[in-house]
């Protein structure tokens, strides 16, 4: 015989040997599991079922929703807006205050004025800076015409104890309206 041919099945005799092998031994481990008694197990499952006996409670009773139609007569409907609130946006629409949207946006005005803390105060050659922490716990200096605030304001006065803001903010109809605003030294 060739040497490849005698290779080849030296190949196959060792492959069906260890077929032969992996046969056997699943065979032997079906065997062992389907042999044994399980009573044991049984009574556990059964103890069990015993012991945790209980009742569910009945759902309570679901009362059918009442509509209820709405009839105002010769009422104000309460969703549309009074003529004299339409005449107040009309006016509040023109009172000349409003946010300037073409200015570049500072650092300080990514944060609520509510989550900024005033921490100190510090005098530089005439100015007076505030010394505010932000929620990203950096420290920024501010002074006097800086803007801050999701809601565009403005720094009016720095003092040793407070710093003064100016908002704008929209009124709800249509308009904006000014709003102080003061950021206290934490203690």
């Amino acid at each position: 015989m060739k040497r490849e041919n005698l290779a080849t099945l030296n190949y196959f005799r060792a492959r069906t040997a260890w077929n032969l092998i992996a046969i056997t031994f699943l065979a032997i481990m079906v065997n062992g599991c389907s042999s044994g008694s399980i009573s044991d197990l049984e009574q556990h499952i059964e103890s069990s079922r015993s012991k945790h006996k209980g009742t569910i409670e009945p759902l309570p009773a679901i009362t059918p929703y009442e509509s209820y139609r709405y009839h105002a007569g010769k009422e104000r409907d309460p969703f549309k807006p009074s003529v004299s609130l339409v005449k107040s946006i009309s006016i509040n629409t023109g009172n000349g205050v409003r946010p300037n949207e073409k200015r570049t946006r500072e650092d300080l005005e990514r944060f609520a004025l509510e989550s900024l803390t005033m921490v100190g105060v510090m005098n530089n050659q005439g100015l007076t800076w505030g010394i505010i922490k932000a929620p990203d716990n950096a420290i920024y200096r501010v002074r006097k015409g800086n803007y801050l605030g999701l809601n565009h304001g403005r720094i009016l006065s720095i003092k040793e104890n407070k710093i003064d803001v100016r908002e704008i903010v929209t009124d709800g109809m249509g308009g904006w309206i000014e709003r102080p605003n003061t950021i206290s030294l934490s203690e």
